[in-house]
């Protein structure tokens, strides 16, 4: 998959840039992302933190993807992989928590389709799930106050995250054929999210944003470079992916890491359905 990178847009320390692939686009979706056809519930050997199980009553596949949040239950969780279900599938789905201190409640999730930040998801490869913790943990200033549960939920729900979104959302609209976007943060790049379809971008923009605005509080202003967001595109280009050998029922993910970039691919048959690329050098990663 090509990509091309358009003109940024800044609003305070988030830039966003809007990206296009070459890849062929279908008139309609093999999938859905609407949750009204999947059933989330705890593990059928019963529960334990880091597996749910899904079951898709639907007659489309329906697309989980990395850093989606499964809400309420014994605890809400974040999907640590993108993955399709199968129509009238059903499979267990691997997630970190996101709520350190509930273990109460239904057996039955439920997603809005929101997004956990960059720098959480992160910390599930850097560090598994102690670490997920720790970097929740770190927005407590940002709640103004700490929350009961360690709850990540919490922190998106926040004013400044909300209104911070409702601006991006309305400054940066998606332009005819794009299926993706580069966000920038202080002035680097930090997450390119590629899908294959232009409708799955413009239902995913607004917890994108929402999730980058968790991200970039703090940062400074800085718009990012067109120069830098080129070069993160060219070194993407340059990763050879080493394909896992089974993804669930329906795809196979492809994952590389490099001094420069974390990258995720989700394919299926020979089609990306889902690319996320994330600068490692980036400060907040660096910082954290």
């Amino acid at each position: 998959m090509k990509l091309h990178i358009g003109q940024g847009t800044a609003v305070g320390a988030i830039t966003v840039f809007p990206v296009w692939h070459d890849g062929h686009v279908r008139s309609l979706r093999i999938y859905d992302t609407a949750s009204a056809s999947l059933t989330v519930t705890e593990a059928d050997t019963g529960p334990s933190v880091p597996t749910l199980q899904v079951t898709n009553s639907g007659e489309k596949p329906v697309l989980v993807l990395d850093g989606q949040l499964f809400e309420e239950g014994m605890q809400h969780r974040m999907a640590t992989r993108s993955t399709l279900v199968r129509a009238g599938g059903a499979m267990p789905i691997e997630v970190a928590c996101v709520e350190q201190s509930r273990w109460a409640g239904a057996t039955t999730q439920a997603t809005r389709g929101r997004r956990a930040n960059l720098v959480v998801r992160d910390g599930y490869g850097a560090g598994g799930q102690e670490e997920v913790w720790r970097r929740i943990a770190s927005y407590d200033a940002i709640a103004g106050r700490v929350s009961r549960t360690g709850s990540l939920a919490e922190r998106l729900d926040t004013a400044s995250a909300d209104e911070q979104a409702k601006v991006l959302s309305a400054a940066v609209r998606p332009i005819g054929g794009q299926c993706g976007v580069l966000i920038g943060v202080g002035g680097q790049p930090l997450l390119l999210e590629v899908f294959d379809h232009p409708t799955t971008l413009r239902e995913q923009l607004r917890p994108l944003y929402r999730a980058a605005a968790l991200d970039a509080y703090g940062a400074p202003a800085l718009p990012t470079p067109a120069r830098r967001a080129r070069r993160f595109a060219e070194r993407l280009a340059q990763v050879q992916l080493d394909l896992e050998p089974d993804v669930g029922q329906m795809g196979r993910l492809g994952r590389a890491t490099n001094e420069h970039l974390d990258v995720a691919e989700l394919r299926h048959r020979l089609s990306t359905v889902h690319l996320r690329a994330s600068y490692r050098r980036h400060p907040l990663l660096q910082a954290v």
